[in-house]
């Protein structure tokens, strides 16, 4: 008998008629006790394959992706708050432009007290950028030789450009008075203010503040930024500059060299100041009483109703000479000016009445497009040749020089003290109204009337309540003495007092006069606080300028 395959036997019998498909074959080993489990095996770290690792460094990569992506996407909406904030010229390079809204957003700073040294260093690397020929000083030439050094000529560049620069070099000047007297160590290269400094310079030098560097040497320091002095000198001369922009350095220099405790030099730059004024005046006829002989600066009196007032530089200008002079004692020649102020001010004319405006519904597009649109740079104040008109701003300027008025007054003699006070209580009356009628919702062009005002009535309040508690309390002191009905004034303690007309007798009804306006002035106080606060109004869920604020 023939043997038959094995094959054939493991397979079975075909079956006719049907396709069969042979069975995949399998180990011995499958489904089979002896063969060693997976888990049983050993698991050594460097056989297995790091999964994980890669995961995590695809993680982190895409987690440092989006933080350098959202710390990019901050940094530009913080530059874009700060641009409308405080615009620059587009014609300036960004790095430049940067430089600046940062010193200016480190000089209004809120939460503590202004980096002066980086403010500085800043305003310092705008100043050489925009005078760098081969990067923003591009036609910028150097001044004539009687300038002095470092001015320079900027009649070639466009107005954006030289008010942008105007105001570098004024911030430049404000951190250099902030930084007045301050060295650097030499030896460890640290800065250090002048009252910490040991040497001849300064016998008593302050102790330092715990956690800080040593008190250096005197020999061993070198002053590293330039005097105060100097920059508003060369603002003054500069070429390009518009009257009003060199009026203002000339009086910024004044304050600072009356701060410095210069009379004598800040009463120069004050008169400076009105001659830059003259200067600029349009005016056809001369509007002061000759000053240069009989050194009088009171405005003459306009002589017809077609007479040219005096120009607004004239007005800031005198202003503050005149307030010099009663600060340095001068009072005989401070109050003719400061009335002879009032007077031109009230000869002013009325402002044009303003045209209707109306209110169009916001529109969301709109608003969009605004937002990514560059904000475009503010135009040109006014130069300031011009005279004023009495709008809101001017009467609340008007008020101002009733301040000063009633304060010479009453400090001047004790008999005109009732005038003083009549005076500052007309400067209250005045500003408190017109801060009612610009109401809390005031544009944004009235915002320096509302200032002004705001600070008009603040000091007037103060002098209000220093003239009336001071009398109230000579008052009280006659009333716990006994001495009502006898004679108040200059000469009331001499023999001749009463004979010569020089006292103001004091009546029964009068004791009890000051206390009552005590209480006056404090009801007062009460009622305008809400006017010297600014509140903002409340934001519209469709104003999107608020959702970018940082």
């Amino acid at each position: 008998m023939r043997p038959r395959p094995i094959l054939r036997r493991l397979l079975g019998p075909r079956s006719s008629g049907k396709k069969t498909h042979l069975p995949f074959f399998r180990t011995f080993v499958h489904h089979s006790p002896l063969r060693v489990r997976p888990s049983s095996r050993p698991r050594l770290p460097f056989l297995t394959i790091p999964v994980t690792g890669r995961n995590t460094q695809k993680f982190g990569v895409l987690f440092y992706v989006a933080f350098m992506a959202f710390g990019a996407v901050s940094w530009a909406v913080q530059q874009e708050n700060l641009e409308r904030e405080y615009p620059t010229p587009h014609s300036w390079s960004y790095r430049t432009r940067i430089y600046f809204r940062n010193a200016r957003s480190l000089r209004d700073v809120k939460d503590s007290a202004p980096n002066w040294e980086k403010i500085m260093e800043i305003a310092e690397s705008v100043v050489k950028r925009l005078e760098d020929p081969t990067i923003d000083g591009q036609g910028v030439r150097d001044a004539s030789h009687d300038c002095p050094p470092g001015t320079k000529d900027i009649t070639a560049k466009d107005e954006n450009w030289r008010r942008g620069y105007f105001e570098s070099m004024m911030l430049y000047a404000s951190a250099a008075q902030m930084m007045h007297g301050w060295m650097r160590d030499k030896t460890r290269d640290i800065m250090f203010p002048p009252e910490v400094i040991i040497g001849p310079s300064n016998p008593r030098p302050k102790p330092i503040r715990p956690g800080q560097a040593s008190a250096p040497r005197e020999e061993d320091c070198e002053y590293v930024y330039p005097a105060a002095d100097d920059i508003y000198m060369r603002i003054v001369c500069t070429e390009g500059f518009t009257v009003r922009q060199k009026m203002e350095a000339a009086l910024a220099h004044a304050s600072w060299l009356e701060y410095c405790q210069l009379p004598g030099p800040a009463s120069i730059m004050y008169e400076r100041a009105v001659d830059l004024a003259l200067e600029g005046d349009r005016a056809s006829t001369h509007p002061l009483t000759n000053p240069t002989e009989t050194k009088s600066w009171a405005i003459k009196e306009l002589s017809s109703p077609s007479s040219h007032p005096p120009s607004a530089n004239l007005f800031t200008s005198l202003t503050a000479l005149a307030t010099f002079q009663a600060r340095s004692g001068n009072v005989s020649s401070a109050l003719p000016i400061l009335i002879s102020l009032l007077q031109a001010r009230k000869a002013l004319p009325n402002p044009p009445p303003s045209p209707t405006v109306r209110h169009q519904q916001q529109n969301i597009t709109k608003t969009v497009i605004n937002l990514l649109k560059p904000p475009s740079y503010p135009p040109p104040p006014p130069d300031g040749t011009q005279p004023p008109v009495r709008d809101a701003k001017e009467l609340c300027e008007e008020a101002a020089l009733h301040l000063h008025i009633g304060e010479i007054l009453y400090s001047t003699r004790t008999e005109s003290r009732e005038e003083g006070l009549a005076w500052t209580r007309d400067a209250v009356d005045i500003s408190e109204e017109q801060l009612r009628n610009l109401g809390p919702e005031a544009s944004q062009a009235a915002r320096p009337a509302k200032e002004t005002c705001r600070a008009c009535l603040s000091a007037g309040l103060d002098n209000w309540t220093i003239m009336v508690g001071r009398l109230a309390e000579e008052e009280r002191r006659r009333k716990e003495t006994g001495l009502v009905g006898q004679v108040v004034g200059k000469s009331a303690g001499g023999w001749f007092g009463g004979l010569w007309g020089s006292g103001v007798e004091e009546k029964e009804e009068d004791v009890d006069r000051w206390a009552a306006e005590e209480k006056v002035v404090q009801e007062r106080r009460t009622r305008t606080a809400e006017l010297l606060e600014e509140v903002e109004p409340p934001k519209s869920w469709l104003d999107l300028k608020a959702i970018f604020t940082v």
